[in-house]
């Protein structure tokens, strides 16, 4: 075997045990109704720490990310911070990449529709559609929510499906999180609901829970 053979070889061996990748990931599309009522947890909180860690059996990486300064609209956070956990993350030489799954960076506030905690591979409803920026606008001295979904269009005006009506409601950019708030609060009173889906919204699954 020539040496740049061999060497070729050894590179791509070393690239396989440095990450595991996987195709990119797709959801459902969900209304604005379908993101409030199937979460588990409705919450605003600011990211103060993103860790990663290998998991008890040794193989599947897991992101911890870490919030504080919270707001609950929706569910029970039980002390002044929460955990989110999803899976994938990078430690020493071993990595584990899902394409698609939305990155909460550190310092950043977000709105987010939470599902599964410590269950799901990313525990919030619709990927990336329950998840919103928090930001200020300098212009209107006021904190407002972008969307992660920007690129997110109707496929015809006037259209009622699922997608589409999610597409209309994230169409309005800029909107106050008062506003955005009051119409979370709004869709719980036309939908009240008993509580989570059988999980604990900061921690692993209850025992005997359900999967929604």
């Amino acid at each position: 075997m020539r040496p740049r053979d061999a060497w070729a070889i050894g590179l791509g061996m070393l690239l396989l045990g440095w990450q595991t990748r996987v195709d990119a990931l797709t959801a459902i599309p969900r209304t604005f109704a379908e993101l409030v009522e199937r979460a588990d947890c409705v919450l605003i909180g600011t990211v103060m720490q993103v860790t990663t860690a290998v998991g008890a059996e040794g193989e599947k990486i897991y992101t911890y990310v870490t919030l504080a300064d919270l707001d609950v609209l929706k569910g029970e956070v039980p002390d002044t911070s929460y955990v989110l956990r999803v899976r994938g993350g990078v430690v020493d030489t071993q990595a584990e990449v899902y394409p698609g799954l939305p990155q909460l960076e550190a310092g950043g506030r977000y709105i987010l529709f939470v599902q599964g905690n410590f269950r799901d591979l990313f525990p919030v409803v619709g990927l990336a559609q329950g998840v919103f920026r928090v930001e200020w606008d300098p212009e209107r001295q006021q904190e407002v929510v972008r969307t992660l979904q920007d690129q997110v269009q109707a496929r015809t005006s006037g259209g009622t499906s699922p997608e589409q009506q999610l597409a209309s409601f994230l169409s309005e950019t800029s909107m106050t999180v008062e506003a955005f708030v009051q119409r979370i609060h709004e869709q719980l009173r036309l939908h009240p609901q008993e509580g989570p889906h059988g999980t604990s919204p900061g921690g692993p699954p209850s025992p005997g829970g359900t999967t929604p």
